[in-house]
Formats: structure tokens, C-alpha cells, sequence
């Protein structure tokens, strides 16, 4: 695969770094300890999933605030996902892919800025109907309960298309000889920005 070469050099802030472990090592385990809560509130299984999921909200939610109401590229004014560009840049991509070349964008956009914000939107949609499962008393409010646990559902068959899309696109650009993932997953401080 050829790389398409700009020169997009960066590194994520260390508060970044540190959310996007949380929002990583609980998302993961909560979606693989989902099997175990099948049984309902009078299950150990069920309070594992329950606090993991909500772990995973609480990164959820400090990264949303974050991106509403820090500084530098990490906000949302700097990053839309809805923008023509951002889909414009997106299809490019994709056709860059079909020819067997990898493109490297700026934080945030194209491809990757629409994988980015599909995990976020993924994340959020499990953090509120986990949530609301945790705290709905499946006897009394029943059919509020059984909609929202189906709405849980929904997200719980995306999160494999989601890591799909997410691993796959940081394998595809490692195998291409440019290893993003250290933009992520590197702890210096020194060179952190923003």
C-alpha cells in the first residue's frame, strides 16, 4: 500500500491520552462482560458489566465536556463531523483506500475524523441506555425498560464495527510504515501540545 504523504505531524495532549485509555480499557471490557449480565440485577455479572459500562461513561462525559469546553484542536468547533467537508475529505479517502493508498489527514479529519466520532456517538448511545437500564427497575417500568434495553442492544451489534473500522484503519497505516498509533499511545509529556 503507498501512503499518501502530507506533512501531518502531531500528538495528542496527555489528557487525551488518558481518556481515550479509559474510554478504550472500558469499552472493551464492558462489552466482553456483557454476556454475564444477562441474568438481571440478581447476578454478580450484571454489577460488573454495570460498573465497568459506567466507568466507561464517566470518560465518555469528561471527553464531551472537554471537547465543548477546553482548548486546542481536541474541541468540537475544530472537528465536524456533519460538515461537507469532513465528507468531502471522507470520500477521498475512501477512493485513496481503492487505490491501495493510505491517506494521513490532520487530527480529526476525513475517514478517521468519522470513525472518531462514531466511536464517541457509539459510546454515548451505551453510556445513556446503560445507564438507563442501571437505574429503570425492570418490574415496575417494564416496557420503558425492555425499549431501552433493545436501544442497548443496537449499539452492543455496532461496537464490533466500530473496533473494525477503528484497529483496522491504525493496522492498514502501520503496515503502510506509518505508525499513528504512537501519536496516541506514547506518554511523553515534553512533546505533548495543546
Amino acid at each position: 500500500m503507498k501512503l499518501i504523504m502530507t506533512n501531518h505531524e502531531y500528538t495528542y495532549p496527555l489528557y487525551a491520552k488518558v481518556l481515550h485509555a479509559g474510554m478504550a480499557i472500558f469499552g472493551i471490557t464492558a462489552f466482553l462482560t456483557g454476556e454475564i449480565a444477562e441474568n438481571g440485577a440478581s447476578s454478580a455479572g450484571f454489577y460488573i458489566h454495570a460498573y465497568l459500562g459506567l466507568s466507561l461513561s464517566l470518560f465518555v462525559i469528561v471527553r464531551l465536556v472537554s471537547a465543548i469546553s477546553g482548548s486546542g484542536r481536541m474541541r468540537f468547533s475544530s472537528w465536524s463531523p456533519l460538515s461537507s467537508m469532513q465528507w468531502k475529505l471522507a470520500s477521498q479517502d475512501v477512493r485513496s483506500l481503492m487505490k491501495l493508498q493510505v491517506p494521513e489527514r490532520e487530527m480529526h479529519e476525513g475517514l478517521s475524523g468519522l470513525t472518531q466520532a462514531f466511536g464517541l456517538i457509539l459510546f454515548s448511545w451505551m453510556g445513556a441506555t446503560g445507564t438507563g437500564l442501571f437505574l429503570l427497575n425492570e418490574g415496575q417500568q417494564k416496557t420503558l425498560f425492555e425499549i431501552i434495553e433493545e436501544l442497548h442492544e443496537v449499539g452492543e451489534a455496532l461496537i464490533p464495527l466500530y473496533l473494525a473500522l477503528h484497529v483496522g484503519s491504525v493496522l492498514v497505516h502501520s503496515l503502510a510504515g506509518k505508525s499513528i498509533w504512537q501519536r496516541m499511545w506514547k506518554f511523553k509529556t515534553s512533546n505533548d501540545q495543546n
